[in-house]
């Protein structure tokens, strides 16, 4: 089949066919393969019906990106609706973030009523902690006559995901699975001090880095013992990484780390060594040289800090790219990329969500990242994700994966469970927030609980309870398999009772040893905690007669001095063992099967007990929360308490910045000293405080984030007008940070302007809050519209006629929707990261 002059795969033709036939699709095919090519026939069959369809992404910047493009091709017949962004919002395609698509779905189903197909690129992250609840939703409550086109490189589970999807569906649904790769890859490990190996090398690499380690502490690097050390396996190539890559014409290369400040250490490191190995010739260098600063002109950027430093880099071939940076300085780095003259880009892994950005080489930093809370490998499917960055396809026969390993700390059974090819299954994520549930529960009242039972959780449950089943059954089997104990005085439940006995027994020593230590540490104390001393002893006298009584029904217990005890003993905790797990696993059972109930009703006690709903309706609270999605209790809370009546904008602008900020763990921060401020701080903070505390008593998973009012001095003097390159004196804080956070606030005031509709003064008011922060470079919308408009005749490095593939699924993100914090999970990670090393460049 020829589709745009290119000849489609299978896959594409079988996918295309179930179009045709108005059904869904759901298709997982490795990165490269082709899948955008789907989602563009399904965009333009709409276009040529006159109906409507509505493109979703995971990130903003893939939404953008795609907007671009179609509306390069297609015009005005195009719109985009995100957090940042709302232009043309009643066109034929829109493209939009998946909570923008869910959050219609509650507010404005009708607006829906018109649309035949919706698009959900990179469907996988249903799988995602945070946000898969999202995509989950989505497909539940979407309307029935909607048909859904679902893609993704990474679905290992993808017929029990049908089936959970099917059966929330009416429209037949048809499965897509490709295997193979249209650029195969190569996976090699590069042993740092050693060179380029296979995971077979690593034990033998362990023992020898050790022995040079135990050598290097006894000072004996010229005696036996270092005579001793293995020799290093001829198979391994000594060498350093990039001039490798660059002598072996493995360039260009995607050079992933886990930390901002490892991206650009590293990025500077190589360009002070560019001398040893320069990556482009002087024509080169002209050409990328011109096409940097007309991008920068472009995005007038030309006068910002960090462009002159950057242009060094690029000038070598060389960039990094993280969420750090200024959004339309990532945007000047993703072009040049796909001019094919930056040959060496240190990334972090957003880098591997996003548009199509392939390299011939992906290079992994580590195979361990920090995610927040701590270090850990990464999983199978974030190391496929980014390994299928590698091989372009019409350009490259292989895709080459270098991922470096410390062969002194990495085990085997770590980095094969990272390189598998067995990635891990999808999980459902399905945590309806409070909004969700309130919109729920005002369709469907104390039906509400019967939603559960449509979330993949619920399928997913099934298998595990039936899993559970069968292990209780196999348990119950072998009990009942289980010898007896014989009793030779006819008392079959003695052992019961000296069992019980001891337990209560160990119990109660346990009890007295504390309470003993306690009254031994105000012995020696002064004579003012006499009257401590006495109450420590009164509370041991009722134990102590708890000892005795116990030792008395012991002694008189048959079973107690009887010869056969210890036979009987044995027997009897192993049925009690048996019986113990089979318990647990019931418990584990009810858990699984009630979980998802009991947190709806918990975070329904919430709202019922601060006067959100009432008998099955929703009282104004609940309206208005009902509307604002993210952080719905807080600024509920706040507008019904007066809060933005009595504050003036700025005032307004800094607590909405305390409200959505996450926390951090260091850095400066300028405090605000303003009293008025400081005491309006203080009140919302205990109103918060408030809601914390009725969620903990009623159990509820996920608390209400405190406040986190760092960014306040900053958002003020933003909000009064400074310039963004003078933010720096509020904040030790990157440029997209600023620019994330900040944008948060506008999507969330933006929020609370629709749920207050009616409420003229506030609503102009917010009007006013809104317009003193999108300006200059937070303003996503200026960015969207100045990127247009090409500067420059682009080189095309992606694939050509015979490549069927022109606008890839690949992907780059900047931000996430309602997501500030993004892929560095924590603003100092690369203090906690090991320093460049200089063996790879």
């Amino acid at each position: 089949m020829l589709y745009k002059g290119l000849v489609l795969d299978q896959f594409q033709e079988e996918a295309i066919a179930a179009i045709d036939r108005d059904h869904s699709v759901i298709v997982a095919a490795p990165t490269g393969a082709g899948k955008t090519v789907i989602a563009e026939y399904a965009v333009e069959k709409c276009l040529q019906t006159n109906k409507r369809v509505i493109y979703t992404a995971p990130i903003k910047a893939l939404s953008n990106q795609k907007y671009r493009d179609f509306q390069a091709e297609y015009g005005d017949k195009i719109g985009i609706i995100t957090g940042d962004v709302v232009l043309n919002p009643y066109a034929q395609v829109l493209l939009m973030t998946t909570e923008i698509f869910r959050n219609i779905i509650f507010d404005d189903i009708g607006r829906l009523n018109d649309i035949s197909y919706v698009i959900f690129d990179e469907i996988h992250y249903i799988n995602d902690t945070s946000r898969g609840t999202v995509w989950e939703e989505s497909i539940i409550f979407a309307p029935q006559h909607i048909k859904f086109v679902c893609l993704s490189a990474t679905i290992p589970d993808i017929n029990s995901f049908t089936e959970w999807m099917q059966s929330v569906r009416e429209i037949d649904i048809k499965v897509v699975e490709e295997l193979e790769r249209p650029v195969p890859l190569e996976h090699h490990l590069y042993f740092r001090g050693f060179g380029i190996g296979k995971l077979g090398h690593l034990y033998d690499l362990r023992q020898i880095a050790r022995q040079r380690q135990i050598a290097k502490q006894k000072k004996r690097k010229d005696t036996d013992q270092a005579n001793n050390i293995p020799k290093i396996p001829k198979s391994i190539i000594d060498t350093k990484l990039i001039p490798y890559l660059k002598e072996q014409n493995r360039l260009p290369c995607l050079y992933f780390c886990f930390s901002r400040r490892k991206c650009e250490s590293n990025a500077r490191y190589y360009t002070y060594a560019r001398r040893r190995h320069d990556l482009l010739d002087k024509e080169q260098q002209k050409q990328i040289l011109e096409k940097f600063d007309a991008l920068c002109i472009q995005f007038d950027i030309v006068e910002e800090k960090a462009v002159t430093d950057f242009r060094k880099l690029i000038s070598c071939g060389v960039a990094y790219h993280h969420a750090g940076m200024l959004p339309t300085l990532k945007e000047v780095v993703e072009r040049l990329f796909t001019s094919g003259l930056i040959q060496l880009l240190y990334t972090t892994e957003t880098f591997a969500v996003g548009i199509n950005m392939p390299a011939c080489t992906v290079v992994f930093d580590s195979l361990e990242k920090y995610d927040g809370v701590r270090y850990r490998y990464l999983k199978t499917r974030e190391y496929h994700q980014m390994a299928g960055r590698a091989g372009r396809r019409g350009i490259d026969t292989v895709g080459y994966v270098y991922a470096q390993v410390n062969p002194k700390f990495a085990t085997h059974a770590d980095v094969s469970k990272v390189v598998s090819d067995t990635i891990e299954p999808t999980t459902s994520q399905f945590n309806l927030s409070y909004a969700s549930i309130l919109n729920l529960y005002e369709k469907y009242g104390d039906e509400i609980y019967d939603v559960y039972t449509m979330s993949l959780s619920n399928h997913q449950n099934y298998k595990r309870t039936a899993d559970l089943n069968k292990q209780i059954a196999l348990l119950d089997e072998k009990r009942a398999s289980l010898p007896l104990p014989t009793c030779i005085h006819d008392n079959i439940d003695g052992m019961k009772q000296i069992e019980s006995y001891h337990r209560l027994k160990h119990s109660n020593e346990k009890s007295l040893e504390r309470l003993q230590f306690e009254l031994a540490s105000l012995k020696s104390m002064s004579i003012r905690k006499k009257s401590g001393k006495k109450v420590q002893e009164k509370k041991m006298v009722p134990i102590h007669n708890k000892m005795e009584g116990l030792n008395a029904e012991i002694s008189e217990n048959l079973c107690h001095e009887c010869y056969q005890r210890k036979q009987c003993t044995k027997k009897y905790q192993t049925i009690r063992k048996n019986e113990q797990y089979i318990q647990n696993l019931k418990q584990k059972q009810v858990s699984i099967q009630n979980y998802q109930q009991e947190q709806i009703a918990a975070r329904l006690n919430v709202l019922e007990t601060l006067g959100y709903i009432e008998s099955q309706a929703l009282l104004p609270r609940g309206k208005t929360a009902s509307h604002i999605y993210g952080y719905e209790l807080q600024l509920t809370q706040l507008l019904f308490k007066g809060f933005f009546e009595r504050l003036t904008e700025d005032e307004i602008n800094c607590l909405v910045v305390a409200i959505v900020s996450e926390p951090r763990k260091d850095g400066y921060y300028k405090r605000i000293k303003d009293k008025r401020f400081l005491s309006i701080l203080g009140a919302a903070w205990d109103e918060i405080l408030n809601i914390q505390r009725l969620e903990s008593q009623l159990n509820v998973s996920g608390i209400t984030p405190a406040l986190e009012p760092r960014l306040c001095s900053a958002m003020l003097a933003w909000s009064r007008g400074c310039e963004f390159d003078e933010l720096t004196e509020y904040a030790t804080l990157d440029p997209g940070d600023f620019i994330r956070s900040f944008r948060v606030v506008i999507d969330q005031l933006r929020q609370i302007r629709r749920a207050m509709t009616g409420h003229t003064a506030l609503t102009d008011k917010l009007n006013l809050c809104i317009g003193k922060i999108n300006r200059d470079v937070v303003d996503a919308e200026r960015q969207l519209r100045i990127g247009q408009e090409e500067p420059f005749e682009e080189e095309d490095n992606t694939p050509n006629e015979e490549d069927n593939t022109p606008n890839e699924e690949d992907n780059t993100p900047n931000e996430e929707d309602n997501t500030p914090n993004e892929e560095d999970n924590t603003p100092n990670e690369e203090d906690n990261t090991p320093k460049t090393d200089p063996t790879l460049t």
